[in-house]
C-alpha cells in the first residue's frame, strides 16, 4: 500500500488488490554528461487495463527513491524528487522519464512501475560517458638524432610518434592511420590509460620505426574513439608527415643551357648571337652578289642606250671604226 496527493487529498492504492507486479522489462540506455536521455516505460492498455499512477524511482544508496509520480489527469510531479535530480526529471510523452543535465552520478539503475489492473514493473541500466576533451586527440613527433629539417630526415633516424587523448570516459581507444608513399603500413603501439575515480582518464599510445629509404613521405594520424554503440564522437587528428632525405647519389642536375628559373642559359644565348650574325653575314653576300652581277665587266649605261667598249685590236675596237666624214649625212 502507498498513498500520493492529488489536489491535496491523500489516495491510497492497494497493489494487490489491483493485481500481481508482472515480468519485469530491462533496457540500457546511454547519454553523454551534460546531454540528456529519454528512459522508456513499458504499459500496453489492452493488456494491463487504465493505469491510476506512474511512479519513476533511481537506485540511490541502496535502495530506490521516487523520483516523479503522475497521477491519472495531470501532467506535474506530485513529489519533490532529490535535490541531485531538482529541476532536471520530467514526464516524457505519457509515460517515459526524460533526465537532463546527465551527470556521472546520474549512472545506475531506474525504475518505472505502472499501477494498473496489472501493474508492469520496467527497469532501466543508465550507462554514462564522457566525450574527450576537444579539440581531439594530439600527437607529437620526436626525431633521434634530431632532424632539423622534416622535408630532408637522414636515414637511421629513429622516429617516434605519440597520441594523447585527455577527459574521456572510459578513456579513449585510439587508433593510427600510417601511410607511406600513399600506401597504408601496419605499426605496432603500445596503449596506457589513467583514470579518476569517476572514470574518466587520459589515454596515450607510441609507436616508432627507423628511416630506411630514400624520398619516402610518411603520414601519420591518430583517432580517439569510445565503446561500440556509445554516444562518444570519433575524433581524428591532423595530418602529421615528414620526408626522408634524397639519394645523395642522384643527380638532379638540369638539361644543358636551361637556368633553374626557367629562363634562357648562357650557351643558348651565344647560340642566338652566332646565329644572327651568320643570317647577317649570309643577307649581306646575297646582296652583295646582286649587285655584282647587275653590273658586268665592259658594259655600262649611258643615256638612254647601251654603249660597249672592246680592247684595242678588237675589230670593234674605236681606232678601226670608219668615221663619216664631216660632209657625209
Amino acid at each position: 500500500m502507498f498513498g500520493v496527493h492529488v489536489a491535496g487529498v491523500a489516495v491510497f492504492l492497494f497493489v494487490a488488490v489491483l493485481g500481481p507486479v508482472t515480468a519485469q522489462s530491462t533496457y540500457t540506455r546511454k547519454a553523454l554528461t551534460g546531454g540528456e536521455v529519454i528512459l522508456p516505460c513499458d504499459y500496453d492498455q489492452a493488456a494491463d487495463g487504465d493505469w491510476i499512477v506512474i511512479t519513476w524511482s533511481a537506485l540511490m544508496d541502496g535502495s530506490f527513491q521516487n523520483l516523479f509520480v503522475r497521477t491519472t489527469g495531470s501532467t506535474d510531479n506530485s513529489i519533490t524528487p532529490p535535490a541531485q535530480f531538482a529541476g532536471r526529471v520530467a514526464i516524457d510523452g505519457e509515460r517515459n522519464l526524460r533526465l537532463t543535465g546527465v551527470t556521472i552520478a546520474d549512472e545506475d539503475e531506474y525504475r518505472c512501475i505502472v499501477t494498473a489492473t496489472n501493474s508492469p514493473t520496467t527497469l532501466v541500466n543508465l550507462q554514462v560517458f564522457k566525450q574527450p576533451t576537444a579539440p581531439g586527440p594530439n600527437i607529437q613527433v620526436q626525431y633521434d638524432p634530431v632532424a632539423a629539417d622534416t622535408t630532408k630526415v637522414p636515414l637511421n633516424t629513429t622516429v617516434t610518434f605519440t597520441c594523447t587523448s585527455t577527459g574521456g570516459r572510459p578513456p579513449a581507444s585510439l587508433t593510427w592511420t600510417v601511410t607511406k608513399d600513399s600506401t597504408p603500413v601496419s605499426v605496432t603501439p603500445t596503449y596506457t590509460t589513467t583514470n579518476d575515480s569517476q572514470g574518466v582518464g587520459d589515454a596515450m599510445s607510441t609507436f616508432n620505426f627507423t628511416t630506411t629509404e630514400y624520398s619516402v613521405k610518411y603520414e601519420v594520424r591518430c583517432t580517439a574513439s569510445g565503446p561500440t554503440d556509445s554516444p562518444i564522437v570519433a575524433q581524428t587528428s591532423a595530418v602529421t608527415s615528414f620526408t626522408t632525405e634524397p639519394d645523395p647519389s642522384v643527380t638532379t642536375s638540369k638539361p644543358q643551357g636551361q637556368t633553374g628559373e626557367g629562363g634562357i642559359g648562357t650557351g643558348a644565348i651565344v647560340g642566338i648571337v652566332i646565329g644572327v650574325i651568320a643570317a647577317l653575314a649570309l643577307v649581306a653576300a646575297l646582296v652583295y652578289f646582286l649587285l655584282i652581277r647587275e653590273k658586268k665587266p665592259g658594259k655600262v649605261e649611258s643615256g638612254d642606250a647601251d654603249v660597249t667598249y672592246h680592247a684595242t685590236g678588237h675589230p670593234g675596237a674605236p681606232e678601226n671604226l670608219s668615221r663619216p666624214s664631216p660632209n657625209q649625212p
